[in-house]
């Protein structure tokens, strides 16, 4: 499709609640190894995107029992087949669990396809190693790339030597596989991982499933054959922490504050850390409200950002794209493998932001944007609409979406245009729709009354509450007092 959707800004400050779609990550982790317990589980919260949708009909296709709940989880159940033919899309997730799970299937014949977006994607290191477990391979394209047959006889367990240096859910594949294998498997990494996070939510997830994983120092991983303990009858997958990024950036852009309902806290996912990131940056200030968090703008704008986002590497392009709206200038570093992700993320953003940056300038592990000075400049060389090519890229497209909120013209129309932005179907369909209604929830007229007792600090309460939202603020204590006393001046008294 060429669709293009102008994106409106927010002429008032953002007052809003976003709920958060549940975690892309945590729950093709949880569909995998509820299929791999043997046992009927149900998975609660799970996300419905394309990603998740495709891991789905992949384990139907598989043989597996796959039943949607009124409540909206899904309950996995039964065996696999030993012949199958699966497409996986662009979804990383599903093309590398499902490929390392075909392989521990006893004397099986499958055939892997996917979009032309995954040809190009990491795979060589996974399918090495299950080549070293017996997994026999037929390219029908580039080696050690899909589109491919396989032809498995099950993994022997052991040692292997991984190269996961290019994506994480390669480990991540071996790991939630080698239960299934004859004997227990000793997996040494050749080079380390990037996103180390991931790895750690995929044995912690293990262990609620019931499966022994452990590291055991280094690069180093063993896993025990079978089962180590009780699998979940129901696991709940957590809100997703990566598009939790989008809400608590917003608020920064546009100002005022945004809840972010049912965030996770004491959350397994990496990406959680943005939050922190955000706040020690001075982009945004943080607060939990209960299950909530509630994300407001900083008092005053960060003057620049970035670090090494290695650990959070998805959420880079959200900094990234805010950066010229915020006149903030960004250097992030550690993302030289998102270059190999949906597109080639370093590349997409500095190609998108130098269309409303002064410069912008990238290498193999960064990238750096140096904004206009001020509004002044920004609305003087940057030429109306600026339409973002997304590359067919979620991130990409929500990024820049977040971005073009920014009031920054002062007149409220659309400066900037998403080419494309059905791609966030990917992991967050209703997208568009949830930004909008955040800004239509902010522009309506609100009135929020602070009661209580005397002397316990109404005032000063109201008065920044108001301060962040940008409202009038009256103090009707004062206006009662002085109505009063105009009133006695007048001789009135009853």
């Amino acid at each position: 499709m060429n669709s293009i959707l102008p994106i409106i800004p927010f002429t008032k400050k953002a007052c809003a609640e976003v709920r958060v779609p549940p975690s892309k990550s945590i729950t093709n982790r949880a569909l995998l190894l509820a299929a791999i317990c043997g046992e009927p589980t149900l998975i609660k919260n799970p996300l419905r995107s394309r990603d998740a949708e495709i891991m789905l009909e992949s384990l139907k296709r598989l043989g597996f029992s796959v039943i949607a709940q009124k409540n909206g989880g899904v309950e996995v159940s039964g065996s696999p087949r030993k012949e199958a033919s699966l497409f996986v899309g662009n979804a990383g997730t599903a093309a590398r669990f499902l490929t390392a799970y075909a392989c521990a299937i006893e004397d099986g014949h499958f055939e892997f396809d996917s979009d032309a977006e995954m040809y190009a994607r990491p795979m060589s290191g996974l399918i090495e190693a299950l080549k070293e477990q017996g997994a026999q391979f037929e390219f029908l394209r580039e080696e050690n790339a899909f589109p491919f047959r396989v032809k498995t006889c099950g993994l022997k367990g052991g040692k292997i030597k991984l190269d996961a240096s290019l994506s994480s859910q390669i480990l991540s594949a071996v790991l939630m596989a080698a239960p299934l294998a004859k004997s227990d498997t000793q997996i040494e990494l050749e080079g380390g991982t990037v996103s180390k996070p991931f790895v750690e939510m995929t044995l912690k997830m293990m262990s609620d499933f019931g499966f022994g994983a452990e590291r055991t120092g280094g690069g180093s991983f063993l896993v025990r054959c079978g089962k180590a303990g009780v699998s979940p009858k129901e696991y709940e997958v957590e809100s997703d922490a990566t598009a939790a990024s989008y809400p608590i950036m917003l608020a920064g852009v546009a100002g005022g504050a945004v809840l972010i309902k049912n965030y996770p806290k004491n959350s397994i996912q990496g990406d959680a850390k943005f939050a922190e990131f955000a706040e020690s940056a001075g982009l945004a200030r943080l607060a939990r409200l209960g299950g909530d968090l509630l994300a407001i703008a900083p008092d005053a704008p960060a003057a620049s950002c970035g670090g090494d986002f290695n650990d959070i590497s998805d959420t880079f392009p959200t900094i990234a794209a805010a950066s010229g709206p915020l006149l903030c200038k960004a250097k992030i570093s550690g993302i030289a493998h998102t270059k190999l992700q949906e597109t080639d993320r370093i590349s997409a953003i500095s190609s998108e932001a130098s269309k409303f940056c002064k410069s912008v300038c990238d290498g193999d592990d960064f990238i750096e944007i140096e904004p206009y000075p001020c509004e002044g400049e920004f609305v003087k060389n940057v030429r109306r609409p600026v339409e973002i090519s997304t590359y067919k890229d979620h991130r990409i497209a929500m990024s820049f979406a977040v971005a073009g909120c920014k009031n920054i013209f002062a007149d409220g129309k659309p400066w900037l245009h998403i080419k494309n932005p059905e791609c966030c179907s990917k992991t967050w369909a209703d997208f568009f729709e949830v930004l909008e209604k955040a800004r239509a929830d902010s522009e309506r007229f609100k009135i929020v009354a602070v009661d209580g007792g005397a002397a316990v600090g109404k005032s000063s309460v109201s008065r920044e509450c108001s301060k962040i939202l940008g409202y009038m603020h009256v103090d009707t204590g004062a206006h009662y007092r002085t109505l009063t006393y105009i009133l006695l001046e007048s001789g009135i008294t009853s």
